[in-house]
């Protein structure tokens, strides 16, 4: 049976952006179809942390194992993926596997790489013509696994095409130069992501990315590094609830991403403790994006607290929402921009956004941030001496992300405007 998303492609690329949400949104239930973790919101849910550093899924899980590997019991991980059966601990031995490509259709799975980093190059192939991984069972956990150049014909391969129910965790994983890291994600489904990369994904035509997911009910992002998107947006979803915390999302001087971030159908949106760097070769002159192609789901709010958003592309705009948004809050964030960028494009009037305790800068005083190898948010001087402030706007936000995939505990009943609470 041919891929809905794949046959479509030609379609999409000749359709407007006014129709393109509902037409993408049918496409992607064509497809198929826990609690996650955080600091404690109405919206970021109940706490349940990652495996430590160190250590992986596979440590504390249980059930039937299977061993993957030079000198195991199956050579390549499809093998495993062949014979799986539900609640399997999968270990794959660190090393590269090259053109194996599997489908995982049985569900509590848990599959890690052991000894360091399994890498899944695909070497011009895929599964069912879509990715180096299919996963369609329900409540699976994938742990430090990288997935290195899916492509495919309709130039939509991904690392991982996600057509599972219940929960999909990524933990301790790299997505790299795929034309999408991450595809799919409909209906009740779930993708929670942590300590994990995303780096130049994307075909380089705009309808491809580094994580891209679909109509899902939720995706939880945290201690995560989005960075140079090839044209396409660092990330989309049109889930209806997105939680984003302590992550980075970079252009770089070199990027050519588009958005930042894109919720083209609204939802629920909470970006609080991320550190956002627009690049000079950017695609597009907005940061943030919201609700450009239809707000699709009952509740549509954004809100940004204690993030940092610098701007190396001159001019633009950091935020575009339409007028159809129920709220826009804005609290305890610094917006350091080039070239005088204006706060918010679309229809939403900018009078209407709620501000509390934001800083606003130029970004030469973060000259860190460009950096995508060390990237750096701690302000200048000039800048430090600006974003102190007298209160807690935000009681829950208790950590930040100093450094890559590394959260700590913010110490003390001082606050700074910006995602950083002390220097990294």
């Amino acid at each position: 049976m041919s891929d809905p998303l794949q046959a479509s492609q030609a379609v999409l690329r000749s359709t407007s952006l006014a129709t393109l949400s509902l037409l993408m949104t049918a496409l992607l239930v064509a497809c198929g179809g826990g609690a996650d973790g955080g600091t404690t919101d109405p919206v970021a849910g109940t706490p349940s942390p990652a495996p430590a550093p160190g250590t992986t899924a596979c440590d504390s899980a249980t059930g039937r194992v299977l061993e993957v590997g030079a000198g195991k019991t199956y050579a390549v991980p499809s093998a495993a993926a062949a014979v799986a059966q539900n609640g399997d601990v999968i270990k794959i031995s660190a090393g590269d596997y090259r053109g194996d490509v599997a489908t995982w259709s049985r569900s509590n799975l848990t599959v890690c790489g052991v000894g360091g980093r399994a890498r899944l190059y695909a070497d011009g192939r895929s599964a069912q013509g879509k990715a180096i991984w299919v996963v369609t069972g329900s409540n699976v956990t994938i742990d430090s696994l990288e997935f290195h150049q899916a492509t495919v014909p309709d130039k939509n391969g991904a690392g991982i095409r996600a057509e599972h129910t219940g929960q999909l965790r990524i933990v301790n994983s790299g997505f790299y130069d795929n034309e999408n890291g991450i595809l799919g994600g409909t209906g009740t489904a779930e993708v929670l992501i942590e300590r994990s990369e995303f780096a130049r994904n994307g075909y380089g035509d705009g309808y491809s990315h580094n994580i891209y997911i679909g109509t899902a009910a939720r995706l939880t992002v945290r201690a995560s590094y989005f960075h140079e998107a090839k044209v396409g947006h660092n990330l989309k979803s049109r889930a209806a609830i997105n939680v984003l915390e302590n992550s980075y999302f970079m252009d770089g001087p070199n990027g050519t991403a588009s958005y930042l971030v894109d919720f083209p159908n609204g939802g629920q949106v909470s970006l609080r403790g991320n550190l956002f760097h627009k690049g000079p070769n950017a695609s597009n002159s907005v940061a943030i994006s919201y609700g450009l192609e239809g707000l699709s789901w009952t509740t549509n709010t954004l809100a940004l607290t204690h993030n940092t958003v610098a701007m190396t592309r001159s001019g633009g705009y950091y935020l575009a929402a339409p007028s159809g948004t129920q709220s826009v809050v804005l609290k305890a964030n610094i917006l350091a921009g080039t070239g005088s960028p204006s706060l918010i494009t679309g229809s939403y009037p900018s009078a209407s956004v709620v501000q509390q305790n934001n800083v606003s800068s130029v970004a030469s005083n973060i000259p860190g941030a460009s950096s995508i190898g060390s990237p750096n948010f701690w302000p200048n001087a000039t800048l430090l001496s600006q974003i102190a402030l007298t209160g807690v706007p935000d009681a829950t936000y208790t950590q930040d992300a100093p450094t890559l995939y590394t959260v700590r505990t913010i110490t003390g009943t001082t606050r700074v405007a910006g995602a950083l609470q002390s220097a990294p």
